[in-house]
């Protein structure tokens, strides 16, 4: 009786790590994948999918690129074979039930012979020359966005071995969270697109108002980036100094155009209007949904180094840094640009300038930076 126990215990505790292993290879699956590229990422759980499944013994994941379905990775396989072949949308994978409309699930089947007739002699060369074209099952689960098949992952196994409940789940389950991956790409693609016709469309709208600025606005960004990325600044960060100065000026259309293109000197009362845009940035730019860090950097790029800039009277380190970068690259740009009030000045003046204002005008670390960059223009 001693020993029947003792055995029973002891399958029970191997059961208890087999589990515990697959849990751990599930986590592993997913650790980082916020910091992992598209491909990385896919590689992964391709691969930990794989090895949750005993049965399999060659896999593959199947990517739909334009209006063919093109393997992307594989296990088992040789993949410069793998890639040989290819499937137009309408004619992929003609030995699955995988259709648009059916729901994220796996699927079995055993194939015995490929139908040469859905094939090309090419195709089935290829199925031969890797092993499928004949007598093996595969469990396959479709890869779903917006109800569109955009992917397939399989698994292959060659001796007849059906597979397990278990097995089935586990492909489902990493096929869904494939799916959730590419839903969400989907949208920060539609979100990045839909942010960047926002800032095209600000910028075009102060052009539009001001003809000396077409063009500036972009070339403040180029400047500021520059600037920005020789300070060692993050990714984010010179991601969104670009974005604000992009933006900068765009409280300019609550200026009347004839005090934007008056052609001589402004009265003290235009001039108090004109200092009033970079508020007017802030209350535009603030209505735009994620665009608060953004205003904010904007809002501060006529704030003086030594606390005599506009609108608030910052000095030093009350200026946000982004805002000191922008600041610079836009005086820059200003007075290399011809002027409805005034012709472009030269590098060397202009340079001689942000020289004479450091600590005064303009932050010093930043001026000398931006002197050595634009001193090789």
């Amino acid at each position: 009786m001693k020993t029947k126990s003792k055995k029973i215990m002891i399958r029970r505790v191997t059961q208890e790590e087999l589990n515990y292993n697959k849990i751990v290879l599930i986590v592993d699956s997913f650790a980082n994948m916020n910091n992992m590229s598209k491909n990385d990422f896919l590689k992964k759980i391709f691969i930990g999918a794989f090895k949750l499944i005993p049965e399999a013994e060659k896999g593959s994941f199947y990517e739909l690129a334009g209006d063919e379905y093109v393997p992307i990775f594989s296990n088992g396989y040789n993949i410069d074979t793998l890639k040989k072949l290819s499937f137009k949308r309408e004619e992929a994978f003609n030995d699955f039930h995988c259709s648009d409309l059916a729901k994220i699930d796996a699927h079995e089947i055993y194939i015995e012979k490929r139908d040469e007739g859905m094939y090309t002699k090419e195709t089935i060369d290829i199925f031969k020359e890797l092993g499928t074209y004949s007598n093996f099952t595969t469990l396959y689960a479709p890869i779903q966005v917006e109800g569109i098949n955009v992917g397939i992952i399989c698994v292959e196994c060659f001796n007849k071995t059906c597979y397990s409940k278990t097995s089935k789940i586990i492909l489902k389950f990493y096929a869904q969270i494939i799916s959730n991956f590419y839903s969400q790409k989907v949208l920060q693609e539609k979100e990045t697109k839909m942010y960047h016709d926002t800032v095209t469309a600000l910028v075009s709208a102060i052009e539009v108002m001001d003809k000396y600025t077409e063009g500036h606005a972009q070339r403040v960004r180029n400047y500021s980036c520059a600037i920005a990325e020789k300070l060692q600044l993050t990714r984010q960060q010179v991601s969104d100094i670009g974005t604000a100065a992009l933006l900068h000026d765009i409280g300019k259309i609550g200026i009347p155009t004839e005090i934007l293109n008056k052609p001589g000197k402004l009265t003290d009362e235009e001039y108090a209007i004109i200092k009033l845009h970079p508020v007017h940035t802030k209350t535009i730019l603030e209505k735009i949904s994620g665009f608060s860090t953004i205003s904010n950097f904007a809002y501060g790029h006529h704030e003086n180094y030594d606390g005599s800039g506009y609108p608030q009277g910052l000095k030093g380190d009350q200026i946000p840094l982004e805002s000191q970068i922008i600041q610079v690259a836009d005086a820059y740009d200003a007075m290399t640009s011809k002027r409805a009030y005034r012709s472009a000045l030269s590098v060397k003046i202009s340079l001689e300038i942000i020289k004479e204002e450091m600590g005064k005008q303009f932050n010093p670390e930043i001026s000398k930076i931006a002197i050595e960059l634009f001193s090789k223009d």
